[in-house]
C-alpha cells in the first residue's frame, strides 16, 4: 500500500509538470539514506522547482522508508484537521517572490539566513538548523520605498509564529536613516521537539506519535487516558470515573475466572479513589515563557560612489524577560547592549565589519541572541536521575555580566571559485563561574566560519564546510558546548544530471544539565547520503 502510494504521487506530480518547457520547469530529486530520531530510513524524494512571473515555487515531496518497508508517517499525515494543514504546509520546501535587493521580495518556507539591520539581535538565524528531522515553513520579507524600508520574519507558520521580528528604518534623523526593530519569541518552550502536537516533550513522552496519549503511570503498555485502561497505577483496584467502563472490567474479569461479579457491591463503586497519577512535566500548548527585545539603529554613509564603499552605524538593544540571578537565585530583569560605533566596508569581493561592543550595567544580554544555533539552545530538556528539568536559552542570560570587547567579520569571495567568511567576537568581563561560585573576570568569546565552494570543479559539484561555535573562554581549544554546530556538505556528479550528495552535521545536547558534553548519548548526528537528479 505504501508503495502504491508513493508511485501514484510521483505519477500525478510529473503528469503535473509535463506542460511547462524546460526552460520554465525543473524536476529533481533524491534517493538514498537518511537518519531521523537516531534511526536510518531510505529515501525517495521529487523536489520540482516550478518559475511562474518572478515567483519561484519549490516543492519538497519526500518519502522516508524503514527496513520494513513502513513510510514515516509525519510527512502523510491526514489524521485530522492539524495534521492535514501541516503535511501540506511541509510539502513547500519555499515560495519565492523577487531578490532580496528589489523593492519588494518574500520566501516562504525554509529560510536559509535572515539577519535585521546590523544584526545586533538577529544575525544568521536558520529554521533549517534540524531538517530533516524538524521541517518548518517561515517568512522572509523585506519591502523598500524611497522613504522607507521594512523587514520582517517568522521562524514557523506551524508553531503559530510562537519567533517573529521586524524592522522599519527611514531618514528620520537629520536625513540619517534610522531604524527600530522588536523580536519577540511567545514560548521558548516550542523549542522542545513534540511531533505528535500534544504539548509534552518527545523526550518524556511515552506516546511520542499519538496527540491523545502521554502518560503510563503503571508502564503496562496502556496509557493512563487510553479507554481500555481501567487500572492506571497498577494496583489492581479499578480507578476510572466511567461505570460503563467498570462495569465491563468486572465483566471480563467474570467471563475469565467463571463468577458473576455484578451481584456484588463494588460493581458499581469505585474501589480505587485515590490513584497516585505520575503529571506531565509540562504542556507546550498551554505552558509558555516569552522573551523580546528592541533595538534602535543608525547609519551614516561616507562613500557610496565607485568601488570602495564605507559607511559608520551606532546600535543599541535591550531584552525583555526575565533570568535567574545565579548569586542568589532570584528572578532578574534581562539587560541591553550597546555598539556605540561600528564601521561596514566593502571593495569589491571583499566584505569588512568592525564594531566595539558593550554589555552595560548588571550584564544579562547576548549579541546577536537570534541566530544559526537559536533552535539547539532556544529550549533544552534535561535529566538527571529521574528528575527532568527545562532550560531556556534566555536562562544562560543570567551568566553573563557587564562586559566590553570588538567584534570582526569578514567576507571573501575568492575570484569565481571559493566564498571564505569568518565572524569573531572577543569581549572580557564578569562571567559566572560555578567552581568558584561567583563572577569572575574572564574571556567571552565566538568563531563562526564558513567555506563555499561557488563553482563545480570537474566532478566536485558543490562544497561546504562550516563551524561555529558561541559565548566560551577560549573557541580555538574546540571545548563543545550546546552553542556548538559544525559540518560539511558534498556532491560528487556521476553524470548526465545526477550528483551524490553527502551531508554531516552534528550538534550536541546537554541532557544531564551537568554544563558538560559527554559521551554519545549527548552527540546528534544527522547524516544523509542520497542521490540526487535533474531532467
Amino acid at each position: 500500500m505504501h508503495r502504491n502510494f508513493v508511485i501514484t504521487i510521483l505519477t500525478l506530480l510529473l503528469l503535473s509538470t509535463s506542460g511547462f518547457t524546460q526552460d520554465e520547469r525543473s524536476v529533481g530529486g533524491a534517493f538514498g539514506a537518511v537518519t531521523i530520531d537516531g534511526k536510518i530510513y531510505n529515501q525517495i524524494s521529487l523536489r520540482p522547482v516550478v518559475p511562474i512571473w518572478k515567483f519561484g515555487v519549490a516543492l519538497d515531496l519526500v518519502f522516508y522508508i524503514d527496513a520494513d518497508g513502513n513510510l514515516h508517517k509525519d510527512e502523510w499525515d491526514f489524521s485530522d484537521s492539524e495534521a492535514i494543514k501541516n503535511t501540506l504546509i511541509d510539502k513547500i520546501y519555499y515560495i519565492r517572490y523577487g531578490k532580496k535587493s528589489d523593492p519588494l521580495y518574500f520566501k516562504i518556507g525554509a529560510l536559509d539566513y535572515v539577519n535585521l539591520g546590523y544584526g545586533i539581535l538577529v544575525n544568521g538565524y536558520t529554521n533549517t538548523t534540524q531538517y530533516p528531522s524538524v521541517r518548518k515553513v517561515g517568512l522572509d520579507l523585506s519591502v523598500k520605498t524611497k522613504g522607507y524600508s521594512i523587514q520582517g520574519f517568522i521562524n514557523d507558520f506551524k508553531e503559530n509564529a510562537s519567533l517573529f521580528g521586524a524592522r522599519i528604518s527611514s531618514p528620520m534623523l537629520a536625513g540619517l536613516p534610522v531604524g527600530f526593530s522588536v523580536v519577540v519569541d511567545r514560548n521558548q518552550f516550542r523549542g522542545l521537539k513534540d511531533r505528535d502536537g500534544d504539548g509534552l516533550p518527545d523526550l518524556v513522552d511515552e506516546f511520542p506519535d499519538h496527540s491523545k496519549w502521554k502518560i503510563d503511570t503503571d508502564y503496562d503498555g496502556l496509557a493512563d487516558t487510553d479507554p481500555n485502561e481501567f487500572d492506571r497505577d497498577g494496583d489492581g483496584l479499578v480507578d476510572v470515573n466511567d461505570s460503563t467502563a467498570i462495569h465491563q472490567f468486572w465483566d471480563d474479569l467474570g467471563a475469565s475466572v467463571g463468577f458473576d461479579f455484578s451481584n456484588e457491591p463494588y460493581y458499581d463503586s469505585m474501589p480505587d479513589d485515590s490513584a497516585a497519577l505520575r503529571l506531565p512535566i509540562i504542556d507546550t500548548n498551554e505552558d509558555s515563557d516569552l522573551i523580546a527585545a528592541f533595538a534602535l539603529d543608525v547609519g551614516y554613509p561616507i562613500l557610496t560612489d565607485g568601488p570602495f564603499k564605507l559607511s559608520i552605524y551606532a546600535q543599541m538593544a535591550k531584552m525583555l524577560g526575565q533570568t535567574i540571578n545565579p548569586e542568589n537565585q532570584q528572578e532578574v530583569d534581562l539587560g541591553m547592549g550597546l555598539i556605540p560605533v561600528g564601521v561596514s566596508a566593502g571593495f569589491g569581493p571583499v566584505h569588512f565589519n568592525l564594531e566595539y561592543r558593550m554589555i552595560p550595567g548588571d550584564g544579562r544580554f547576548d549579541f546577536n541572541y537570534w541566530n544559526r544555533s537559536y533552535d539547539l539552545e532556544r529550549a533544552v530538556l534535561s535529566m538527571s536521575g529521574d528528575q527532568f528539568t527545562i532550560r531556556t536559552k534566555e536562562q544562560s542570560l543570567g551568566k553573563f555580566g557587564p562586559q566590553n570587547g570588538v567584534f570582526a567579520r569578514l567576507m571573501v569571495e575568492v575570484g569565481q571559485l571559493l566564498a571564505v567568511g569568518a565572524r569573531y567576537q572577543n569581549l572580557k568581563g564578569d562571567i559566572w563561574n560555578d567552581g568558584e561560585d561567583s563572577f569572575i573576570t574572564e574571556m567571552n568569546q565566538s568563531l563562526m566560519g564558513q567555506i563555499k565552494l561557488r563553482k563545480s570543479i570537474s566532478k566536485l559539484k558543490h562544497a561546504e564546510l562550516f563551524y561555529e561555535q558561541r559565548n566560551v573562554a577560549n573557541p580555538f581549544k574546540f571545548e563543545l558546548t550546546e552553542g556548538t554546530i559544525m559540518g560539511y556538505r558534498l556532491g560528487l556528479e556521476l553524470g548526465s544530471g545526477i550528483v551524490l550528495n553527502y551531508t554531516v552535521q552534528r550538534t550536541y545536547r546537554d541532557l544531564n544539565g551537568d554544563g558538560e558534553i559527554a559521551g554519545v548519548d549527548e552527540i546528534i548526528n544527522t547524516t544523509a547520503i542520497e542521490t540526487s537528479f535533474a531532467f
